[in-house]
């Protein structure tokens, strides 16, 4: 199914919101980024403050939606570090395994691979789906999974506070972005990048 903000939006209501800590009101920001999250262009980037709820809005929503609707079935979920995105997946993982509406509305059926950096996930019609996650500047060449490369790269907050104050550093992330990560998708891969600038010569920036 080809998703839409409204589809994002209605799937985020139904499926998520009610098993959210403190449910808020949508606000238009997470809206404009469900839009763009499903426009055609290949490459769109956001940046926003802190405390914008991005990563609920687009790496743990429009992900799920991208998967579940079968918009996208490779994806690949990058943060500054192993450590934070191996806890974006638990999320999701989290969702695809005790949300029990989610699981029945979509089929979900069972799990071929989980570790904490992939999971391959099989619907009740054999359909699967592959998410695997990756800190910045880890090995990302050549990522295949069943025949294919990445579909869907999801980049957020890649940039630490540390690593921007170092023009080396920002330099060597830069070349890791654009000569690694993103050649490392399909030619039909879309690329979707979160975060907060933290620095006027960050790559986010």
């Amino acid at each position: 199914m080809k998703l839409d903000s409204q589809v994002i939006e209605g799937f985020v209501r139904v499926f998520l919101a009610p098993r959210m800590d403190a449910t808020k009101a949508i606000p238009n920001f997470h809206r404009t980024l469900w839009e763009d999250f499903c426009s055609d262009h290949k490459k769109i980037c956001h940046a926003a403050p802190r405390g914008t709820a991005k990563t609920t809005a687009v790496t743990f929503s429009c992900t799920l939606a991208s998967v579940l609707f079968r918009d996208r079935d490779f994806v690949v979920l990058v943060s500054k570090t192993e450590g934070q995105v191996v806890r974006f997946l638990a999320n999701i993982k989290t969702e695809l395994l005790v949300n029990e509406e989610l699981r029945a509305q979509f089929g979900v059926s069972r799990f071929i691979k989980d570790t904490e950096t992939e999971i391959v996930v099989e619907m009740k019609d054999g359909h699967q789906f592959c998410i695997i996650v990756r800190g910045s500047e880890q090995e990302v060449r050549g990522l295949q999974w069943n025949g294919k490369r990445p579909n869907l790269i999801v980049i957020d907050d890649a940039e630490g506070a540390e690593q921007v104050m170092n023009p080396q550093r920002r330099e060597k992330f830069r070349n890791w972005l654009f000569n690694d990560l993103l050649p490392a998708g399909s030619e039909y891969c879309k690329v979707r990048m979160v975060g907060t600038v933290l620095h006027m010569d960050s790559a986010l920036e």
